[in-house]
């Protein structure tokens, strides 16, 4: 490769699925050290074009060179090994093994027992897990079971395997989407760190702040064309906002018109001592740790000890989520693959919990389920509009917005969201944040959860504020100490 060449260039790639142009003549480079941001509203192309890079998907047309070379990956294994390393938004580590068996995971060390037998070399395993580690300036414990981390420890991990692999195109797919401000701070300096070394890094953020402090370049991509190219100092986040949707998003704007009825949810001292009142939006602040999402899932039924909630008036001890369900209570996890079964359809993850209500005495109503399947995927837009299409092919914003439609369908009065807006491009946040209000505003009650404080105070009439498991403040919409000001301190102790 000559000196100024692009490290890796796309020209032409088209990619179809069914009646949907999931990418329509993209073109993008990326130079060595250099950072380049794909951006989109969900279902724009941006999954797709990651997943025909990372070898997972193959493309309809177009060609990809990396150094000057024509490839065409038949699986992952092959785009790792011409040195393409994707890291999704959920991370394929193995939760019970140790950080230096994922480190050197498909690459184990070996050494012959008694001169014959091979083993595992875990000395040589953990000296090669530490030198990659130690780029990153990460010093756990080699032994420590990843599932004993935090996310952003795990990620460092993840990255730590793609330089074992010796990426030299580096995909980081919502990579800040579950840190903390200092953890996310603590990846940008790995980024540069990685840019010095030469590796090209396409990173792939719905936070467009962060974009327009980290890229060198930025692509935007909109029903599957490229809309926008621009390099670092020619775009700000309001330009990629209208270059992603084609229209202004005043709607992330709008004002509060609450009225509000008697405590429709109390969620008992066990889980908090919360109370949420008809047409209201209560929100859940607190850092990673903090026990909001622990507070939801007691709710809901899923925690390993029952709590007792009382829901307009009643006690309910719920056990199970089937219970939950059958009372009138919907929660959108913020792990997607625990609120959707990834192999089933559209239509179908829509329908399940919804079996009881969209049946007659002759069976399943396909026709009504059919219809509102179908006035869902348009009201939300869900895109591609297949329902017929697995779950697994959607984007994760679009994953997301399949939850919602589940129980919009339900008809259930009280809604947990965690993290409802995580990994969701400006466009569909808008929209979700017009479902929930439009939701309350209809008489359901909606408990959330966001480690975005811009989030909370934007969308709440109540914040209850949390650390270490524990109420430290509860703030009132319209009162002197509503700020985000007073939230941060509360939540710094």
């Amino acid at each position: 490769m000559a000196a100024g060449d692009p490290l890796l260039v796309i020209e032409g790639l088209c990619k179809r699925f069914a009646a949907t142009q999931a990418l329509d003549a993209v073109d993008f480079a990326l130079g060595a050290g250099e950072v380049h941001s794909l951006v989109g509203e969900n279902g724009a192309g941006k999954s797709t074009l990651i997943r025909i890079l990372g070898g997972i998907t193959a493309r309809d047309a177009g060609d990809i060179r990396l150094d000057g070379r024509e490839v065409r990956f038949r699986g992952p294994r092959e785009a790792r090994e011409a040195g393409i390393v994707v890291i999704p938004q959920e991370m394929q580590l193995v939760p019970s093994a140790s950080v230096a068996e994922n480190v050197t995971l498909g690459a184990w060390p070996q050494k012959r027992l008694i001169g014959v037998l091979p083993v595992l070399d875990a000395r040589a395993m953990r000296r090669r897990a530490a030198g990659l580690l130690a780029q990153l300036d990460f010093h756990r414990d080699l032994d420590t079971r990843v599932d004993a981390m935090s996310f952003a420890e795990r990620q460092l991990v993840a990255i730590a395997r793609a330089l074992m692999h010796e990426a030299r195109v580096l995909v980081l797919d919502e990579p800040t989407a579950s840190l903390e401000t200092r953890e996310a701070e603590r990846l940008f300096a790995v980024i540069a760190a990685l840019k010095k070394r030469g590796v090209g890094i396409i990173y792939v953020s719905h936070r467009l702040d962060e974009v327009v402090a980290l890229a060198d370049r930025c692509t935007v991509l909109r029903d599957g064309c490229v809309v926008a190219t621009c390099r670092r100092g020619e775009f700000e986040a309001e330009h990629l906002i209208r270059w992603m949707t084609g229209r202004d998003l005043d709607e992330l704007r709008r004002p509060h018109e609450s009225s509000f009825g008697p405590v429709h949810l109390d969620t008992g001292a066990e889980a908090g001592g919360i109370a949420v009142r008809r047409g209201e939006l209560s929100g859940l602040a607190g850092l990673l740790g903090s026990g909001t999402s622990a507070v939801l899932r007691r709710v809901f039924g899923a925690a390993t000890t029952p709590v007792t909630v009382t829901l307009r008036g009643e006690a309910h001890r719920f056990s199970r989520p089937a219970q939950a369900i059958a009372a009138g209570v919907g929660l959108v996890p913020e792990e997607r693959r625990l609120g959707l079964v990834m192999g089933l359809s559209v239509r179908d993850n829509i329908a399940l919990p919804n079996l009881e209500k969209l049946s007659s005495a002759f069976g399943l109503d396909v026709a009504q389920i059919d219809r509102l399947v179908g006035q869902m995927m348009e009201s939300l837009d869900i895109r591609p509009r297949d329902p017929s299409l697995p779950v697994n092919q959607l984007s994760g914003g679009n994953q997301q917005k399949v939850i919602f439609a589940r129980w919009l369908v339900g008809h259930v009065d009280t809604l947990l969201l965690d993290e409802p807006t995580q990994g969701i491009d400006v466009g569909a946040k808008a929209r979700i944040h017009h479902l929930m209000r439009d939701f309350v505003e209809g008489g359901g009650a909606i408990l959330f959860a966001s480690s975005s404080m811009a989030e909370v105070m934007h969308m709440s009439d109540t914040v209850v504020a949390m650390r270490s498991g524990e109420i430290v403040a509860r703030l009132t919409r319209g009162s002197p100490q509503y700020s985000e000001g007073a939230l941060r301190a509360a939540l710094a102790g």
